[in-house]
């Protein structure tokens, strides 16, 4: 479902309200009003959560947890207790989950979250030139925002993301890399830093729509991060479509005068040297 033209007349105008009427941004309002109108149309929030509060949030049971990942409970593994959903990297986290249990936890430690952490660090080059900025995302980098967005999604949910599962816990990136086709991160960087850090898992609310199924968002000071979750089974009806991509938003900051639209860029993924395995696609 997409906005008529009076529908993004009206939001724009809207916008160029909030702005104080003031002229000059008469293409960002249409730009973001339309960006902005696609996602509300096709999108519903499944899991939202602030990563900064003053008491510990756990996501999860924390009596009788059952690892997302591996699928084990105790006493076939072992949970230490709560871990941080979001690594420290971003800034200071309080949003935890009770289900990953130790082995899983440490593994992706110092693998995925490893190369997120380096990712993360890269966005804001030490020189401040934005020349140095990324111009890819590892596919470690990207598997860590997969997790994330695991830990986060309803129970109801999970059915939908086995092979997306497995794909996580799959350390071999080189052929991870060959079922990637056109497919990479959204980066925002904000005009004024977002005030709360926070993460939301998105689903499409559209079957028809040629939008992946579940979109996952990270927000900590001037920085966004945009991902889909790959191979997930609610994107098989669209095998062979063109255009499926990664809804873009406006993520406005400021206010009156002020006001202005995050600049974006799409990351592509790192590719690998191996051929890509017949049959295979990031989008099931």
């Amino acid at each position: 479902m997409f906005p008529s033209r009076d529908e993004i007349q009206h939001a724009a105008y809207e916008r160029w309200e909030r702005r104080g009427w003031s002229h000059g941004a008469d293409h960002d309002d249409w730009s973001a009003a339309e960006m902005d109108l696609v996602f509300q149309k096709n999108y519903r929030p499944a899991a939202e959560y602030p990563l900064a509060a003053s008491e510990r949030l756990v996501v999860g049971s924390a009596l009788q947890p059952r690892c997302r990942f591996c699928e084990r409970s105790a006493p076939r593994t072992k949970f230490q207790g709560p871990r941080l959903i979001v690594p420290r990297v971003v800034g200071d986290t309080s949003l935890y989950s009770a289900e990953i249990c130790d082995e899983c936890h440490d593994q992706f430690a110092t693998t995925i979250d490893a190369d997120f952490d380096a990712f993360w660090r890269s966005l804001d080059p030490p020189s401040g030139d934005e020349s140095a900025s990324p111009t890819s995302v590892p596919i470690g980098a990207y598997k860590s925002m997969a997790r994330m967005a695991i830990l986060i999604a309803p129970v109801r949910e999970l059915g939908h993301f086995t092979d997306t599962l497995e794909w996580i816990g799959n350390p071999d990136h080189d052929f991870d890399s060959s079922l990637f086709e056109g497919t990479g991160c959204l980066v925002y960087r904000l005009h004024v830093p977002h005030a709360v850090p926070w993460v939301s898992l998105s689903r499409r609310t559209n079957a028809d729509a040629p939008l992946p199924y579940a979109v996952f968002l990270l927000v900590s000071g001037r920085h966004v991060v945009e991902i889909a979750l790959p191979l997930c089974s609610r994107d098989q009806d669209h095998e062979g479509a063109e255009g499926m991509k990664l809804p873009r938003r406006s993520f406005t900051t400021g206010h009156g005068h002020d006001m202005r639209s995050a600049a974006c860029r799409l990351l592509p993924l790192e590719r690998g040297d191996r051929p890509r395995k017949r049959g295979m696609r990031l989008f099931a």
